[in-house]
């Protein structure tokens, strides 16, 4: 029993954390602390001329090859931009449409890529907070229970016990996998900003 009241106290900080990581009127499913932000707009990040003016990405072919080529979340931001670079350094008169062209096309795969991981981190969340609501039940059902229990009281408690040491934790090592995974769409915010800042850069 003293090891389960450790891991209680031990977890208490998260539960808190987790509890007031989601605003009124938030995704109560969001488990990250950052504010949600479910897509980015080209407002938040380019300072460029209008990407709705500029045509459709995917029809400009050596545009298209650069967005498949480094949008992809295993690509580093350096070899982003140099593949920046290299692209911007044979662009002749009609440059800044096709650089914007490029932005344009990098914020339509980065953001497809936030969707899915936002899904992902919200059906993490969903399941961490059913794990807390369980771990309550099982808290109260223990403080319920005689401290010290006879014949098959005892083996129930002891079997109650269990049960609460397992869930707790597994919810603890689900609350170390989101910290890791919340840092996911940061991650991919700062890349989108620094190729941006890089075609940005390229502009007449």
């Amino acid at each position: 029993m003293k090891r389960a009241l450790r891991l209680l106290v031990a977890l208490m900080p998260l539960w808190a954390a987790r509890a007031g990581a989601a605003a009124p009127g938030a995704d109560p499913n969001w488990p990250c602390q950052q504010v949600l932000v479910p897509v980015l707009s080209a407002e938040m990040l380019w300072r460029g001329p209008p990407v709705e003016k500029a045509g459709d990405w995917r029809a400009d072919p050596e545009v298209a090859a650069l967005v498949r080529r480094i949008a992809p979340r295993d690509v580093t931001v350096e070899a982003g931009e140099a593949a920046i670079h290299a692209f911007v350094a044979t662009l002749g008169a009609d440059k800044a449409r096709r650089v914007t062209l490029a932005f344009a096309g990098l914020l339509d795969e980065v953001n497809r890529d936030r969707a899915e991981v936002i899904e992902r981190l919200k059906d993490l969340g969903q399941r961490q907070r059913n794990l807390a609501a369980l771990i309550d039940r099982l808290t109260a059902e223990l403080d319920a229970a005689p401290a010290e229990p006879q014949g098959e009281a005892a083996a129930s408690r002891a079997e109650l016990q269990e049960r609460w040491s397992f869930t707790s934790r597994s919810y603890a090592e689900m609350q170390r996998t989101m910290r890791y995974a919340c840092e996911v769409p940061r991650t991919l915010d700062a890349r989108l900003g620094a190729y941006a800042h890089a075609l940005e850069a390229a502009l007449p």
